[in-house]
């Protein structure tokens, strides 16, 4: 467990170093009046260089800003692993792909614009967003109010608040700004390349529901073990009631195979998909049983129930928003039973039906 005071110590370092940086940069140009004046702004970029959910649950500030105002040219900056996630939606102009290996790139591509707006959604404080949001040269730059780089915004958000999902999150900047039509529901566009694809897997279906199931995590003890997976797998298909297909990620595959080799009638287990391809398969899919990961924000993108099960991290801000979504909790080390969890999976689809 971190040394608190430690910890204490760090963050108050990293304040007084951002402070000076703010210093040696200067102050933001004076802010403007609110409600923002939208008629001489052309271009805006948002800024959120984080993992997949992060930028999942980001779209609606597209969708709101290109609805409330099709002038606009708006331009977004992720993590280039990210970047596949913002391709074909038509609110997006431009995208910048910021890669931590070669961070200079983007801020070269950022120096040849000129923005008008820069919005910077992360609540938690990044130093990679604020520099970028300076690099943008928009003399308008909304973010949250972090004492780290309080000089870095010429408006902006108060960090305290009632806790709200993050979608809400990211949408209390353009509240701020004096829009009021907002559009909360995150939304990911695709190809007509990946809609083939989807439909030529789903041709191998049988004439049942079919309960995908992601058992991977980025980080393990934030995992429910794979042994209760694997029971509630074999329970549906001895139950014949429903279909069990695997999802896997980057460097999954291999284990997942020698997992399922001894199981019988073994689950199907996926090729390697993108993140929109999944997407996509989970919108023809019936549920999804996954761990808090990205890949539940997915499933809120195209609008289909989730059995999540949560060992870390805030529910009211991450969790799922389907309504007949179902968060499960395993906050300890082994509370969480299999039959629990069938017997939800089980409810989800007699509802569905």
């Amino acid at each position: 467990m971190a040394n608190p005071v430690l910890h204490s110590i760090e963050k108050k370092a990293k304040q007084v170093l951002w402070k000076l940086v703010g210093v040696c940069a200067g102050k933001a140009p004076n802010p403007p009046g609110l409600p923002l004046d939208f008629t001489d702004i052309q271009t805006v970029l948002v800024i959120r260089p984080d993992r997949l959910g992060d930028v999942v649950l980001s779209t609606p500030v597209y969708e709101t800003l290109k609805k409330n105002f099709p002038h606009l040219h708006i331009s977004v900056l992720v993590d280039k692993g990210q970047a596949g996630l913002m391709a074909d939606n038509p609110n997006i102009s431009r995208v910048f792909a910021f890669d931590g290996k070669q961070p200079l790139n983007a801020f070269r591509q950022l120096r040849d614009e000129q923005f008008d707006l820069t919005l910077t959604l992360n609540k938690k404080f990044s130093a990679t967003a604020t520099f970028f949001s300076l690099c943008s040269g928009a003399k308008i730059r909304v973010g949250y109010d972090h004492p780290e780089n309080a000089w870095a915004h010429n408006i902006r958000v108060p960090l305290e608040g009632p806790p709200q999902h993050e979608t809400e999150n990211n949408l209390d900047l353009l509240r701020t700004l004096g829009i009021d039509e907002i559009q909360s529901q995150p939304r990911l566009y695709f190809s007509p390349a990946e809609t083939q694809k989807i439909a030529d897997i789903m041709r191998s279906a049988q004439d049942k529901p079919v309960v995908l199931v992601k058992s991977g995590t980025r980080i393990a003890k934030w995992g429910w073990r794979w042994e209760k997976f694997q029971t509630v797998i074999e329970h549906l298909l001895e139950s014949n009631k429903a279909q069990v297909w695997l999802v896997n990620g980057p460097g999954e595959e291999a284990e997942l195979k020698t997992a399922i080799a001894s199981m019988q009638p073994p689950p199907k287990l996926l090729p390697l998909l993108s993140a929109k391809e999944l997407a996509l398969l989970i919108q023809e899919c019936d549920v999804l049983l996954c761990n808090h990961t990205g890949i539940m924000h997915l499933a809120s993108a195209v609008d289909k129930p989730v059995c999540v099960i949560f060992k870390h991290g805030e529910i009211k801000r991450w969790g799922p928003m389907h309504r007949n979504s179902v968060v499960l909790e395993e906050r300890d080390k082994d509370s969480l039973s299999p039959d629990t969890v069938l017997n939800i999976l089980f409810k989800i689809l007699k509802d569905k039906s």
